[in-house]
Order: C-alpha cells, then structure tokens, then sequence
C-alpha cells in the first residue's frame, strides 16, 4: 500500500477512531477468547477503516466499524493468526539503535519501570491462567473504567458474579504478590 495518505483523510480517520474506539475496544474485548487477542484485533480493524476511507460508496459509522470489528475477530481465529512480540533490544542491528538507548533521559527510574512492568506482567499471567471471563473484567474495570454494573451488563453475568471475580481474584493476587517479595 504505497498509496499517500492526505491531511483530510487523517483528519477524517482520527474523528473516526476518537468516537468509535471505545465501543469499538469494548466489542473485540467481550467477544475474543483471549485477551492477548484484542490489541491485534484492534489494529487490524482501523488499518482496513483507514484503506475504507477513500471509498465514496461506504459509510463509515460506529455500526459499520462493529460490523469490521466481527469480521476480523472471526478471520482473527479462522487463521489462528498470532504476532510475537518481541523485545525492543533483540534486534539491535545497527549503531543508531544503541545510539538511542544512549540518549535516554538519565532521570529516568529504569529500575522502577522495570519493577512495575514485572508486576503487570506477573498479574496478567496469572489473570490469562483464569477463566476468560476474570481477565474480560480486569480489562473492563481497570483499562476501560467500566463500573460493575456495566460490566455485569456487557458480559450478561449479574453484579453479584463481577464483584466475586473482581474481589476474589484481587485477593488472591494480594497475596501472591506479597509471597513474591512485594
């Protein structure tokens, strides 16, 4: 897609993503089987918006954009399609990439940053070993700031569940973060 991209098709597409991509998010979150999913999921859904754009024919609206948000989903798991992640330092090939490292702001608490990562990684580990439906709430409750009751809605589970999940789970990684030393 050698195609350039115009300043008004930019402008179109952000005004597009900023009023979609909520309900957008929380769609692809309550209907994926794994959460790891969802970011993939996501960025495939807006890079075909953005190759709709230019298409006289299509109206792109919050439906429509759901509408490719369903398709991608499916195709997502019909072809069990999976990137790795890797890490920014795996492939450092050339002096330009060290040169960047090197221009790091020294105020930076790297020590703390790697601390917490660790810990996010911790718990969402321990999150993905769960039943979907624990990591659905933590990722609606928490990166979404749905409240209990939207959530209960969303998932068609009653209130009673969400706060079960959310609290027994919260608990238990209370106490697995203080056996690790925390």
């Amino acid at each position: 897609m050698s195609k350039i991209v115009n300043q008004e098709t930019l402008n179109t597409f952000d005004k597009l993503y900023y009023d979609t991509y909520q309900d957008v998010l929380k769609h692809i979150v309550i209907n994926t089987s794994n959460i790891d999913d969802v970011k993939d999921i996501i960025q495939n859904v807006y890079l075909d918006v953005l190759k709709k754009l230019g298409n006289k024919n299509i109206k792109l609206n919050k439906s429509y954009i759901i509408g490719i948000a369903k398709n991608k989903i499916k195709d997502y798991y019909r072809f069990n399609y999976k990137v790795k992640i890797t890490s920014l330092f795996s492939g450092i090939r050339d002096s330009k990439d060290i040169n960047l490292v090197d221009t790091l702001d020294a105020n930076i608490d790297i020590e703390k940053i790697i601390i917490e990562k660790q810990d996010i990684n911790f718990i969402w580990r321990y999150l993905k070993k769960q039943k979907a439906v624990i990591a659905k709430i933590f990722f609606l409750y928490y990166y979404m700031d749905y409240n209990i009751k939207d959530i209960s809605l969303e998932l068609h589970i009653n209130e009673s569940n969400v706060k079960n999940y959310l609290y027994r789970t919260l608990n238990k990684l209370n106490s697995l973060m203080k056996g690790k030393g925390e």
